[in-house]
């Protein structure tokens, strides 16, 4: 992902103070964002000293297609550079000033407070911005740059997705409820509409006699589930598949249930889980938030990500266990072992995968309108612990850092939907930062 990334990146001086030190300073920041990865850079080397300079910085980014502006505060400037620099030029924007060691001379960069008068402007203009003080080699330095970075890049990565939702909701599934025009408004997302009647028309017509062996082989138990309902929900996999790519779709959010099983006579969770290993990201029970949020954690942490219910939360212990009905992506199998082929666990109607996800660091995560039309996001982090399968489907055990009892707490007041996305890795900074740039209400637990 990161090198997709382009990033505009200027640096802004006064003469009177030490110009020389404060590039050599701009020239270790360039050279660090290369190392981390990020070298689409489109870097102005002279420094910008004066507002009419500052005005012809913004017009050589302007036009660039930026993720993201990084002006280095070199050393003290008054706001006015700052201000023309931003007047025309709408990204993110984040001013990273220097640490300055005390000599007991003169200050020759005086880069924070320059940072200060920045600061101090931006927010009465009302202006979004970051500022970053320290070393680029500092590692907390370098992960709010990334994460800031990463979040910027993922706003501008959103605008243009195309969400497909297959059917509609099941009967009393608010949660599955959404803003359409807010998903766009918000996020630059459209949505299409997919009748279920086109996945199981094109699915009937599909031969799998050359495709069921290579879908099945990594499965134990496949020959044991009754085959015609199998082989219907291997078409359904294939048609949605088909559907996504036709229509170019980015993620799906498909009514999983009653249709599919009752009408059609297949489950949707193979091809649930074998969507998301494959990069096109799908929801169940036509959860459109929960898509988003699915895509969004599978950008920053390019793997596929469990959209799962949250079933058990143990004070003592405090964990929690999050499951689903089978649709899990197997890329995220526990070690050592195989998904079982199975039915799904309420319905008894094949294809389901049976297994326990692996261990590891993991984000939760919940993309949620709020009571004001407002978006905003849940989250909170924890360490996933390999387990057996703790009930039929899917199963992740997560240990927390906060209390179970303050987080169930804070789930439940604040009447946050029933599916939460459990990402592996550290995102909680990508999310703050996405946040905070959309003016999105941030509830962490």
């Amino acid at each position: 992902m990161d090198e997709n990334i382009k990033l505009g990146l200027v640096m802004l001086g006064r003469p009177q103070f030490d110009i020389s030190l404060a590039q050599q300073f701009w020239g270790r920041v360039k050279t660090a964002l290369e190392s981390w990865g990020i070298d689409n850079i489109v870097a102005l080397e002279e420094p910008v000293t004066r507002p009419q300079q500052a005005i012809s910085a913004a017009q050589k980014l302007q036009g660039k297609d930026l993720d993201a502006v990084l002006v280095v505060q070199g050393t003290f400037t008054d706001a006015s550079l700052i201000l023309n620099l931003t007047r025309d030029l709408a990204l993110p924007l984040l001013i990273w000033a220097i640490k300055e060691e005390p000599t007991g001379e003169r200050l020759r960069l005086n880069s924070f407070c320059g940072l200060n008068l920045a600061a101090h402007a931006l927010t009465a203009a009302g202006r979004k911005f970051k500022g970053i003080y320290g070393e680029p080699d500092t590692p907390q330095v370098q992960r709010e740059i990334l994460a800031f970075i990463r979040a910027a890049a993922a706003i501008r990565w959103l605008k243009g997705k195309k969400l497909g939702i297959v059917g509609q909701r099941p009967p009393g599934y608010y949660t599955s409820n959404f803003d359409e025009i807010g998903l766009y408004t918000t996020f630059g997302i459209s949505v299409e509409y997919i009748p279920l009647f086109e996945v199981f028309s094109l699915a009937d017509k599909i031969n799998l006699e050359e495709q069921e062996a290579s879908l099945t082989s990594n499965l134990d138990g496949y020959k044991q589930v009754e085959a015609g309902a199998v082989q219907k929900s291997l078409q359904g996999y294939l048609a949605l598949r088909r559907i996504a790519i036709d229509k170019a779709l980015d993620a799906l959010a498909i009514e999983c249930w009653p249709d599919f099983m009752v009408t059609y006579g297949g489950a949707a969770c193979f091809a649930l889980g074998k969507l998301n290993d494959e990069g096109i990201v799908a929801a169940c029970e036509a959860d459109v938030n929960g898509a988003i949020t699915m895509l969004l954690a599978h950008y920053w942490s390019d793997k596929a990500t469990f959209l799962a219910d949250l079933v058990v939360g143990d004070k003592e212990k405090n964990e929690l266990i999050f499951w689903h009905c089978g649709g899990a992506p197997p890329s995220l199998i526990a070690r050592n072992l195989k998904p079982v082929a199975s039915v799904h666990p309420n319905r008894k109607v094949p294809l389901s995968l049976y297994f326990p996800l692996r261990e590891g660091e993991t984000t939760i995560s919940r993309l949620s309108p709020g009571k004001d039309g407002r978006y905003r996001i849940l989250l909170g982090k924890g360490i996933g612990l390999q387990t057996p399968l703790l009930f039929s489907g899917n199963t992740l055990l997560i240990r927390l850092e906060r209390p179970v009892t303050s987080v169930l707490d804070t789930i439940l007041s604040h009447g946050f939907e029933h599916h939460y996305i459990i990402a592996y890795g550290d995102l909680i900074q990508e999310w703050r930062e996405f946040a905070r740039l959309l003016d999105l209400e941030i509830v962490e637990f």
